[in-house]
């Protein structure tokens, strides 16, 4: 997976679904995508928070942005998730953890989002290692399925675990060929810690569910991820 910017549930179930779990950092960077902005509910209607970039373009790998300097956007930021959040039964701990690493966000954009998937994991009671690829998976030329085969074999994984949009990516034959079984973890979008109505409820921010939820609940229920896979 790409390392995202406080991404929704879902990624931190597949993160909890694995005894390690890959950041590809030295592929492309996606425009208008996930990996430094995502959504929070304010007064009912989802709003970006994004962390500026320097030259970001979909022709540099994601470990060659910077973060921008701060022109007064941190301030701004942390004002935002302010007004969405300050009702919320968790926001005093929760806020205090959300400026910290908005005080982490300069210089490489790669670090800092790794830092801060390794703090909300810890933060939800997820134990998983995470590995950045451009820290310890020479690239090869390899792409795609080819490069997370190639991952696999290096970590002798006897299986591979992804979220359901990658049903349509690989092939189970050839991850079966190579001795990897493939699994795919389907994200509990009902669950009732889900508190921010809306359609768009499912997918806000990690940052939702730590608003609203104690670590200790927020662990029991990532603890059961494993539950939720299936075998394609």
């Amino acid at each position: 997976m790409q390392p995202y910017f406080l991404p929704y549930l879902g990624y931190y179930q597949l993160m909890a679904s694995t005894d390690q779990f890959v950041i590809l950092d030295d592929v492309g960077f996606i425009n208008r995508g996930w990996i430094n902005r995502n959504r929070i509910p304010i007064a009912g209607v989802s709003q970006y928070i994004t962390i500026p970039l320097l030259k970001a373009s979909q022709n540099r790998e994601i470990r060659e942005i910077d973060i921008a300097p701060d022109d007064g956007w941190k301030r701004k930021l942390c004002r935002t998730v302010h007004i969405a959040y300050q009702n919320a039964p968790e926001f005093s701990t929760c806020y205090d953890q959300f400026t910290h690493w908005i005080d982490l966000a300069s210089g490489n954009l790669s670090f800092f989002l790794f830092q801060v998937l390794t703090q909300t994991a810890n933060w939800c009671g997820i134990e998983t290692r995470i590995i950045q690829t451009s820290a310890t998976y020479p690239k090869d030329d390899l792409k795609g399925r080819d490069r997370i085969l190639d991952i696999c074999i290096r970590e002798k994984c006897d299986a591979y675990i992804n979220l359901p949009g990658g049903r349509e990516l690989y092939d189970p034959a050839v991850f079966s060929n190579a001795g990897v079984k493939l699994w795919f973890v389907e994200p509990d979008t009902h669950t009732p810690l889900l508190k921010s109505g809306g359609p768009e409820g499912p997918v806000y921010s990690i940052l939702d569910l730590m608003m609203h939820n104690s670590s200790d609940v927020l662990g029991s229920f990532f603890r059961q991820a494993s539950q939720r896979l299936s075998p394609i």
